[in-house]
């Protein structure tokens, strides 16, 4: 275990420092921005990982956090100038209906009800994250409104992540990653098979 650990600190070194962040910025910023990315898109996971190869690697991790932060805004930005835009015709295109009219209709209600924080709080939650941007646009929630509370989930939302992942990555190096990978594996396959088990079920 200890020897694959070895290997992947030197994988991970080899990694240029522009291939982090391009992969990085660019997931993070086509989850809010397109719904059906985020339906898969593993943010956390990516800037976790990201946070690593910044600890064990040549990325510098500041210069990866300011440009994942301008990544996550400029995101929720191009999601909220959907919905204003054309928000209804998402939310009806297959993409908007994957995600289930109860997920819809719970982010319009937090949005209603508590405004400027359901959009700040809404970054750490899952598929709320991408929802939260179309649906502040669809419901006219004014931009300068938007954007502050945007700016403050975003930036500590992907600060946080990121640093979790630098600080593990420099006390446990690319062991972290072999067991996240190992635990990453384990979980996918397991939701696939439970999945295939409820369609032989229900068949």
């Amino acid at each position: 275990m200890h020897t694959i650990a070895d290997w992947l600190v030197e994988v991970v070194r080899s990694v240029p420092s522009w291939a982090v962040y391009l992969v990085a910025c660019a997931v993070v910023y086509a989850e809010t921005s397109t719904l059906i990315l985020g339906l898969i898109l593993p943010s956390e996971a990516v800037l976790l990982a990201a946070g690593v190869a910044a600890a064990v690697g040549p990325t510098s991790v500041g210069a990866l956090a300011v440009a994942v932060c301008v990544c996550a805004i400029a995101g929720d930005a191009t999601g909220y100038w959907i919905g204003r835009s054309s928000g209804h015709r998402v939310k009806a295109s297959r993409a908007g209906r994957r995600f289930g009219e109860h997920r819809w209709k719970s982010a319009e209600e937090r949005i209603d009800h508590d405004g400027m924080v359901a959009v700040a709080t809404g970054r750490w939650i899952g598929y709320v994250r991408t929802l939260v941007p179309p649906v502040a646009g669809m419901t006219r929630m004014r931009p300068l409104r938007f954007g502050i509370a945007d700016a403050i989930g975003a930036i500590t939302w992907a600060t946080t992540v990121l640093l979790v992942g630098y600080f593990a990555g420099a006390a446990l190096g690319a062991t972290l990653l072999l067991y996240a990978g190992v635990a990453v594996v384990l979980v996918a396959g397991g939701w696939y098979l439970w999945r295939w088990w409820q369609q032989r079920r229900h068949a």
